[in-house]
């Protein structure tokens, strides 16, 4: 089990990987990653991803929080999974692991803001709080780094860093939650995530 209480910038505003330039925290714990438009990786392609971990030495690892698969845990392991969890709906976590199901409990909290984080990789090791399921994930798959991989990304622009939000974390419409970032963004950022899948169709 994963276990991390992470503060929260209250402000909120996107810090564009375009203008990276060796000063973001040198640890990320508890940021969001948001896909630039011209990441095109299928994997990762538009994502918002939670960092649950993440250093020089080790590397990174994280979920990604707006692909729903449409399926609930049930469908997809019900000999295995506990009662309360058989109608939980299951999210595509990255591309690592795909057989892996991580139960997580993602929550904001004010006062001071922040993300408080629990995570299980083992559907016999739950346990689940009270109160807990309003905000418990699952998630097959999971995204990782090694170290330097992640740093190397950023420097290339494929990623926007953004402190976690009580909107984001809770993210009651992941098909829209990209988009209205690029759209709440910078108006170049915006432009290009209008642009076509396929502009040599036109």
């Amino acid at each position: 089990m994963q276990r991390a209480h992470l503060s929260a910038n209250r402000s909120g505003a996107i810090v564009d990987s375009m203008a990276y330039d060796g000063s973001a925290p040198a640890n990320l714990t508890g940021s969001l990653l948001i896909a630039h438009p011209s990441l095109t990786d299928p994997n990762f392609r538009r994502t918002i991803l939670f960092l649950s971990h993440h250093s020089a030495e080790d590397g990174a690892v994280g979920l990604v929080l707006n692909r729903p698969l449409r399926k609930t845990l049930g469908e997809i392991a019900a000999s295995k999974v506990p009662f309360a969890l058989q109608q939980a709906e299951t999210f595509y976590g990255g591309p690592v692991a795909m057989d892996q199901v991580t139960v997580a409990n993602i929550e904001w909290q004010e006062n001071p803001s922040s993300v408080v984080f629990h995570s299980y990789t083992g559907l016999e090791e739950i346990e689940i709080g009270n109160g807990w399921l309003p905000s418990l994930r699952v998630f097959l798959g999971y995204a990782g780094w090694t170290a330097g991989q992640l740093e190397g990304e950023i420097e290339q622009k494929a990623w926007i860093i953004m402190p976690p939000t009580r909107d984001l974390i809770e993210m009651a419409s992941p098909d829209d939650a990209w988009r209205g970032i690029m759209r709440a963004s910078s108006p170049s950022l915006k432009l290009l995530s209008e642009a076509p899948d396929h502009p040599e169709w036109n």
